[in-house]
């Protein structure tokens, strides 16, 4: 049977300001929800036959940065305050990661599941859209996941047609793409007018 999946909203806004995004703008600082909150959240949701959750923000990874705690530590409590029988993290940027965010895979609870936005495999270009995890780290994150969990799962998002995007970064990052294996990508056109 499969599970009846809620999707819990637990931070907004984001404090990085990436070239080809306006949420800084749009959504302003970092808000995060209390642990607390989504306890009593996830726990209203268990009680209405909810099996699994997914921790949704706008910058996930930066949840707690305003609230004195951390994504591990929310886990960490909804493991322990609630019953929920799986719990799945929406997108997170490539270089929030502690050796003790990783170890909550270790939980069968946890999906081994991370939707990380590589969007480029060309480090020239990641530097021209500010991203702060060039190709060599995310290869090394995504290889650290897969040699500790069996079947770990990493989906991410690129953007095509960057401005300034050469023939050559393209096909290096084609390449580098290929090489990580994504079990599945969200592909878009670099537009002027699209609000990523």
């Amino acid at each position: 049977m499969a599970a009846k999946r809620a999707f819990v909203k637990v931070q907004d806004g984001c404090r990085y300001r990436c070239t080809f995004c306006i949420v800084t703008i749009a959504r302003g600082e970092e808000q995060s929800r209390t642990l607390a909150e989504v306890v009593a959240e996830v726990n209203t949701l268990v009680s209405q036959g909810i099996s699994e959750i997914v921790l949704t923000g706008v910058h996930l990874g930066g949840y707690g940065s305003d609230i004195a705690s951390n994504l591990t530590e929310l886990v960490q409590v909804l493991l322990a305050e609630t019953d929920i029988a799986r719990i799945r993290l929406g997108s997170l940027e490539p270089w929030e990661f502690s050796d003790e965010f990783f170890m909550l895979f270790e939980q069968s609870r946890v999906m081994p599941h991370l939707h990380l936005p590589l969007q480029s495999g060309a480090d020239s270009v990641l530097k021209r859209m500010a991203r702060r995890c060039k190709t060599a780290e995310f290869a090394g994150i995504v290889a650290k996941l897969k040699q500790a969990y069996a079947d770990f799962n990493i989906t991410t998002d690129i953007i095509v047609g960057f401005p300034g995007e050469t023939e050559q970064e393209w096909q290096d990052s084609l390449a580098f793409i290929q090489a990580m294996a994504f079990g599945h990508i969200h592909i878009f056109s670099y537009s002027k007018t699209r609000r990523y």
